[in-house]
């Protein structure tokens, strides 16, 4: 039965995992750390993403620096980072010093800025070439780098660092293979400063003519780039969380439903069999 029970549990968050990680948030911390610790890594991976990031943060403190980790390495940057930025400096800095070296350190470009900020939401480094690198060496770069963009660009700097344009992968594959990026990219390419407010950002017309745009910092050096929908999640999260607290009361059948009650009975009963382990 208890079998038949977990396998019950793992089934409904592989097949539900927002609707199972609703109905977690409603019960005791500590009692699910207990029940992540009991689950495979990867029905842990898809509770810790989907759980809002305060509680994400809570649960990370009870499962510890090295199980948190081994879990918060599969998520990107930006997300790791919300989660990351909500808990105590010693736990933050001890997870991410258990993280791989990129992560941790896109993590923790991410963490110098408020969630305020659009640098809080952008995804950290970007497809970019230098502006004396020819067609033919930045097309074979991108390729090994496997440097693709959902913008249909990519972007040139200069020995600084510094944005100097953006070119289309289209250009690229019809340009000349000796042609310089300078004399190949478009000058201006549109970018965000990392220090704008989020609801400034989200009210430039600039999105009406873009999904995505470039974030620089205040010396115009290439940091990353944020998607439109990056800066709607970051004025929607505060909203989740204050929609958490006030339907609390009525989880079971206003949030998950059926399912829903149908893991808070599996999860109950899970914990009635570990707990005497746990104790014994």
């Amino acid at each position: 039965m208890v079998d038949k029970t977990f396998s019950l549990a793992l089934s409904f968050i592989s097949q539900e995992p927002e609707a199972a990680a609703r109905t977690l948030e409603h019960s005791k911390v500590a009692d699910v750390v207990e029940f992540m610790r009991q689950i495979p890594l990867d029905h842990q991976y898809e509770i810790l993403r989907h759980l809002l990031p305060g509680y994400a943060a809570r649960v990370c403190m009870g499962l510890g620096p090295v199980a948190s980790a081994t879990i918060l390495v599969d998520l990107d940057a930006t997300a790791a980072a919300r989660i990351l930025r909500l808990l105590p400096r010693p736990q933050m800095e001890a997870i991410l010093q258990e993280l791989p070296r990129r992560q941790r350190d896109d993590s923790a470009a991410l963490l110098k800025y408020s969630i305020r900020f659009v640098g809080a939401w952008m995804t950290p480094h970007t497809a970019s070439v230098p502006e004396e690198m020819s067609a033919e060496d930045a097309l074979t770069y991108l390729r090994n780098e496997n440097l693709t963009q959902e913008s249909g660009h990519f972007y040139v700097i200069n020995h600084d660092h510094v944005l100097s344009g953006r070119v289309s992968f289209v250009a690229l594959l019809k340009a000349n293979r000796t042609v310089r990026m300078r004399d190949l990219m478009e000058a201006g390419a549109p970018h965000l400063s990392a220090s704008m407010l989020v609801e400034t950002a989200l009210e430039l017309p600039l999105w009406n003519q873009h999904d995505t745009l470039a974030v620089t910092d205040r010396h115009q050096r290439l940091l990353g780039i944020i998607h439109h929908a990056d800066l709607r999640r970051a004025m929607t999260q505060g909203r989740q969380a204050h929609s958490l607290s006030s339907t609390a009361p009525d989880v079971v059948s206003s949030i998950a439903g059926v399912y829903g009650k149908t893991l808070f009975v599996l999860f109950n009963n899970l914990m009635n069999v570990i707990e005497p382990d746990l104790k014994s």
